[in-house]
């Protein structure tokens, strides 16, 4: 009978420990921000009763507002008035592209295949999506306990020869409300958190 007790703590602690590393969709607040190393700093400014975001950042467009969707989804970017921003000069704009499926969780997988913007050009993506891991990641900002994600990119192309390709990562720690930490290749630099700061 202590055995049977024993085997049905021990599986009730599993469970919850499982259970414990699915990391639903963040809520966010007015005034959420998140202060990064390249400089860039991310307020929200707005959320709706959908869920839709919008938020301030100081790079490329100090000015602009960036809406997002309840899953993270960049939707549009505005200006100040509200109108569709020139995003010409911007460089790589995700809109459309569901980057994060949630919820979160050790070994979930997911493929994006949607078209981007990079500086004006529409480009064709393939995202292969991997959470490897819930770990203790170190940035200027602290210690988090964070979901890492590893990405593999592809572009499709017209010309002959293989795609252009190239791998990264992300950290999302629940404690913070999103990004921690980006390692990149070739294609831009790494940044990390400095400062944050959110509501409960």
């Amino acid at each position: 009978m202590r055995r049977f007790a024993l085997a049905a703590l021990i599986m009730m602690a599993s469970a919850t420990s499982v259970h414990a590393q699915v990391y639903e969709r963040p809520k966010y607040t007015v005034g959420d921000t998140w202060r990064y190393t390249n400089g860039d700093v991310r307020t929200i400014i707005k959320v709706s009763e959908e869920g839709i975001v919008q938020t301030r950042s100081s790079s490329p467009c100090p000015t602009c507002q960036w809406v997002i969707d309840k899953d993270g989804t960049l939707l549009q970017v505005l200006t100040a008035d509200g109108k569709p921003a020139d995003t010409s000069p911007f460089g790589f704009l995700p809109i459309g592209m569901k980057l994060t499926q949630w919820p979160l969780e050790p070994n979930r997988t997911w493929q994006v295949r949607e078209a981007g913007l990079s500086r004006d050009n529409t480009n064709f993506y393939i995202i292969d999506c991997t959470v490897s891991t819930l770990q203790d990641v170190k940035t200027k900002a602290g210690t988090f306990k964070a979901y890492r994600i590893d990405r593999s990119w592809k572009i499709k192309v017209s010309r002959t020869g293989p795609p252009p390709n190239w791998n990264d990562a992300i950290w999302i720690a629940p404690e913070v409300k999103g990004l921690v930490k980006l390692e990149s290749g070739t294609r831009a630099p790494s940044f990390e958190l400095e400062s944050y700061k959110i509501a409960p």
